[in-house]
C-alpha cells in the first residue's frame, strides 16, 4: 500500500500550533484548527456543507447533526473572538514579510461588500503583486440604503486609515503608503485631507459632477465648472496641478484618463504625482476587488450566508480572511519556489509565443486552493508548507 502524505490529522494539527501562537484557549483550539480545515475543504462558509466536510474527512462515531451543531455554538459563541485572532495573524505576517522592490510603494485599498441587506463590509487590503490580502476590516448593521450607515461614515473610514497607517509603519518605517479607493463614498475630501494630514499619497476616483475652479481661456477669469468640462485628451491622460476643488478650494492634483476601451473616463485626484495616478489607482482592482470575488463566487460564497447575530457573521468572516491570506500565502510560496512545483506539472505561468513575456493564467489564491487539494492525502509528495509566510513575488 503506498504511503500518503499530507493526510488530514497531520494538517490540522498544524493549522492548530500555528493558531497556538495567538490563544491558549482549549476549546479554540480543539474545533477551530478542524473547522478552518472544512471551509477550505468545501468552498463554501454554509453550515451543511462544513459539516458534511468534517463528517467525511474523519471517520469517527460523530453524527453529521452534531457537527452542524457545534459549528453553530463556536460561531454564536460570546467568548470566542475570531477578529482578535485575524488581527494577530496580520501582524505576525506583516513582522516576517520583505519588500522586494526598491520603491518601498505599499499600495492599501479601501471600499464596501455588502452581504445582502444584514451587513455592510469596510474592507482594507495590501496589494501583494496583481492580488491582495485583507489586513483590517469591520462589519457593520446593513441597511436597505446603499449609501447609508455606520459603514459609510468618515469617522469609521478614518479608524481603518490610521489603522493601516500605523501597522504597516510598525514594520516598514520607511514605506510609502498609498492609499486608493473609487468614488461611492461621498464626499471624499475630508479623508484626502486627513491621508494628506498623516503623511501618506492618496488616489481616489472622483464623480464627474465635482466642481473646480479653473481658467478656461487666458483672457477670462476662473470660473466654476463640472471636472467632466475640463479639457482632456481623446484617448490619452490629461495631466492638472494644483487645481481648486468646490468651495472649500482644496488644491490638489488631477489625472483626467481617457481610454478608447472605456466610454467613462476616470477622473484621479491625488496629492501625489498625477503622472502615475492611473498606474497607481490601476492596483486597486486586483488587490481588493479580487479578494471580494475569492470571498463569494470564486472562493467561499460568502454571500450565501444567513447568520442573523453580527457577532458570529464576524467570527465566520474573521475565519473567512485568514483563509484568503493562508491561500495567498501558499500562491506566493508557488511562486518564489516554481521549480520545485514544476516537477510535478503544477505552473501558474505562460509564455506568449509572440512577445516571449511570461503572464500569469492562474491567480494566487487559487494556485493556494488547488495546492492544498492536490496535497491532502496524496500518494505524491507535495511540500505543504503552513507557516503564513508571505513573498513579495
Amino acid at each position: 500500500m503506498s504511503k500518503l502524505y499530507n493526510n488530514i490529522i497531520d494538517v490540522v494539527n498544524r493549522f492548530k500550533s500555528y493558531f497556538s501562537n495567538f490563544t491558549s484557549s482549549k476549546t479554540f483550539l480543539n474545533f477551530v484548527p478542524l473547522y478552518f480545515y472544512s471551509l477550505i475543504d468545501s468552498e463554501s462558509i454554509t453550515y451543511s456543507k462544513n459539516a458534511l466536510s468534517l463528517f467525511n474527512s474523519f471517520n469517527d462515531s460523530i453524527r453529521l447533526d452534531s457537527h452542524y451543531k457545534r459549528i453553530y455554538r463556536f460561531l454564536h459563541n460570546p467568548n470566542f473572538s475570531v477578529y482578535n485572532i485575524f488581527n494577530d495573524i496580520v501582524k505576525d505576517v506583516l513582522s516576517r514579510h520583505k519588500i522586494a522592490h526598491n520603491d518601498n510603494n505599499i499600495h492599501i485599498s479601501f471600499d464596501h461588500m455588502f452581504n445582502k441587506t444584514n451587513y455592510t463590509i469596510l474592507m482594507f487590503t495590501l496589494r501583494i503583486g496583481k492580488q491582495g490580502i485583507p489586513i483590517y476590516f469591520d462589519v457593520f448593521e446593513g441597511t436597505d440604503g446603499e449609501f447609508h450607515g455606520d459603514a459609510f461614515k468618515n469617522v469609521n473610514i478614518k479608524k481603518g486609515i490610521l489603522y493601516c497607517h500605523d501597522l504597516i509603519k510598525s514594520f516598514f518605517p520607511n514605506a510609502n503608503i498609498i492609499f486608493l479607493a473609487d468614488r461611492w463614498f461621498g464626499n471624499l475630501f475630508p479623508l484626502m485631507e486627513y491621508i494628506n494630514s498623516i503623511g501618506d499619497t492618496f488616489v481616489f476616483r472622483c464623480k464627474q459632477n465635482l466642481k473646480v475652479f479653473y481658467q478656461l481661456y487666458p483672457e477670462n477669469h476662473k470660473i466654476w465648472i463640472p471636472i467632466i468640462k475640463l479639457p482632456h485628451l481623446v484617448h490619452a491622460s490629461k495631466l492638472y496641478n494644483n487645481l481648486e476643488f468646490t468651495r472649500k478650494k482644496y488644491i490638489y492634483n488631477l489625472a483626467y484618463c481617457k481610454s478608447k476601451d472605456h466610454k467613462e473616463a476616470w477622473l484621479l485626484i491625488t496629492n501625489g504625482n498625477p503622472k502615475v495616478a492611473k498606474m497607481l489607482y490601476g492596483y486597486r482592482f486586483g488587490s481588493i476587488e479580487f479578494l471580494f470575488k475569492s470571498q463569494k463566487t470564486n472562493g467561499f460564497y460568502i454571500e450565501e450566508c444567513g447568520i442573523k447575530k453580527i457577532n458570529a457573521f464576524r467570527n465566520l468572516y474573521s475565519l473567512v480572511c485568514i483563509a484568503n491570506i493562508f491561500l495567498t500565502c501558499l500562491g506566493t510560496e508557488i511562486s518564489k519556489n516554481s521549480k520545485c512545483y514544476k516537477n510535478i506539472g503544477f505552473v501558474t505561468t505562460r509564455r506568449n509565443t509572440k512577445t516571449n513575456n511570461r503572464y500569469r493564467v492562474i491567480s494566487r489564491f487559487r494556485a493556494g486552493l488547488t495546492l492544498f487539494k492536490m496535497a491532502i492525502n496524496s500518494s505524491r509528495y507535495f511540500r505543504l508548507p503552513i507557516t503564513f509566510t508571505l513573498y513579495d513575488t
